[in-house]
């Protein structure tokens, strides 16, 4: 099977568009991780919508099929500059309880005022607003 057709089975499955592209999906991950890096401007709910684009890609590489392709390691590389980017970013945030991944195991420390809000009702902490 070609990476193409099972990356886009697995978006049918896991609940994505099976239209979705490969560079379109590393795309909404590093915008995303742009997005935070500026003060996330939306919701905590719309944040952890957001985040899950990466838990999909890790789906993705972790998939059988998807091994034994040799795009895997193009598609690898691309993620992990946005990773990279979010890791760095992450550091300096708020231990969260839970996750299945890193990227879901702490939110940054600044945000825009709506997340800042939601984030102090939610959790208790007091995000940096930009």
């Amino acid at each position: 099977m070609l990476f193409l057709d099972r990356f886009r089975e697995l978006a049918g499955d896991l609940g994505r568009s099976p239209r979705l592209t490969p560079h379109r999906a590393i795309e909404e991950w590093s915008e995303f991780v742009d997005d935070c890096t500026e003060g996330y401007e939306g919701t905590l709910f719309e944040y952890w919508d957001d985040v899950s684009i990466r838990s999909f890609l890790q789906r993705v590489i972790d998939d059988s099929v998807v091994r034994e392709t040799p795009e895997l390691e193009w598609f690898k590389s691309e993620i992990h500059r946005a990773d990279e980017k979010f890791a760095n970013l992450l550091d300096q945030g708020f231990e969260m309880k839970g996750g299945r991944g890193w990227w879901e195991r702490k939110i940054p420390r600044i945000a825009g005022r709506e997340m800042a809000e939601n984030v102090k009702e939610q959790y208790g902490y007091e995000v940096d607003v930009i």
